[in-house]
């Protein structure tokens, strides 16, 4: 189901749509030092289209995204219950009020039910949630949610892997390589990079910027790694915003915004501090963040902000940075692409 209060065609509001997933998955040798930590995940690529049934509106978007699950409970003998989530781009989309771009990011959870129904095979039943959203880096940007249900089936080729699955693999190995691992603190030291359209007020009067207004930010994450699959920490961010608090706009015979005034780079400038949790697994770390910013200097900042990020191990020491910032915790401010550092 679609849920959204800007969807609307004719006066009909859109509440229906389909996907058609594609995906390739795999998951690590059940010897090797990453399948006996991690012995039920599994992570892969996808394509999707999707039909809202309504291309004048909304076009036939299609999707190429990145994922990862893994095992949550066991449900009786045959039954079990696991995680997943997806991050990816989304394309095809016509602008409409709801979102004025035509590629959006995508994020996908989703708690999957699944039967095995032999060693090699297994079917799954999977409520789910779908966000789609350009980041604000078009306005207007109220996004498109999905509420949905999936039905799958998978094929695991591999004979010692399907066993292993089968049966949750936990071995000895394992058991000694969790006891042996040591707990310790890491530093994480984040730069990324976004952009934002925006809209702001001066007087009486409502102005939107629908250009790309640089964003730039630094993240200093300590994080207490308490096992192989959790961290609990703090991090300080700074972050220097082009779009906060802009005044004195001057509007064209179309209402288009083509002149404003910026404020002094203090009152664009946001320094918060953040509780940080992580969720650790193979190559992926999925991690939220609730902090309070110091620098609540203007109409367009807030006291409070929440982040969701995704880091991808290229290195043990080297990752990649996908982020979203919410202001005052429900609102979408912008995109976080940056390049991480381990210390």
């Amino acid at each position: 189901m679609v849920s959204h209060y800007a969807l609307h065609h004719h006066g009909r509001a859109l509440n229906s749509a389909l996907s058609l997933h594609a995906r390739y998955a795999f998951t690590f040798d059940p010897e090797s030092r990453i399948g006996r930590h991690y012995p039920t995940a599994y992570q892969g690529v996808g394509i999707a289209t999707y039909t809202f049934w309504d291309h004048d509106l909304t076009g036939t978007p299609m999707a190429l995204y990145i994922f990862q699950g893994a095992h949550i409970a066991d449900i009786g003998s045959v039954l079990s219950l696991g995680y997943e989530w997806n991050l990816g781009i989304s394309w095809g989309w016509h602008p409409n009020d709801a979102m004025n771009s035509r590629c959006n990011v995508l994020i996908n959870v989703a708690l999957p039910l699944t039967w095995r129904v032999s060693p090699h095979w297994e079917l799954s039943l999977t409520p789910d949630y779908t966000h789609f959203s350009n980041g604000d880096t078009a306005f207007p940007n109220s996004g498109t949610n999905m509420f949905g249900l999936r039905l799958g089936a998978t094929y695991l080729f591999s004979e010692e892997h399907a066993v292993a699955r089968a049966r949750r693999y936990i071995s000895h190995d394992e058991e000694l390589a969790t006891k042996s691992f040591a707990e310790h603190i890491t530093y994480d030291i984040i730069i990324y990079g976004a952009w934002r359209a925006d809209r702001f007020m001066d007087g009486d009067s409502f102005y939107v910027v629908n250009e790309a207004l640089p964003i730039v930010g630094l993240n200093f994450q300590p994080t207490y790694q308490i096992n192989d699959h959790f961290g609990l920490g703090a991090s300080l961010d700074i972050q220097a915003d082009s779009s906060l608090n802009l005044y004195g706009g001057i509007m064209d015979d179309n209402r288009n915004t083509i002149g404003y005034s910026r404020p002094p780079l203090w009152q664009q400038m946001e320094v918060g501090l953040s509780i940080r949790g992580e969720v650790r697994a193979p190559i992926f770390t999925v991690g939220v963040g609730f902090g309070i910013n110091a620098l609540n200097t203007g109409y367009d900042t807030s006291l409070f902000y929440t982040t969701f990020s995704l880091k991808a191990f290229l290195t043990p020491s080297l990752f990649l940075h996908i982020g979203y910032r919410y202001n005052s915790t429900q609102y979408t401010h912008n995109l976080m692409y940056g390049i991480g550092f381990r210390l």
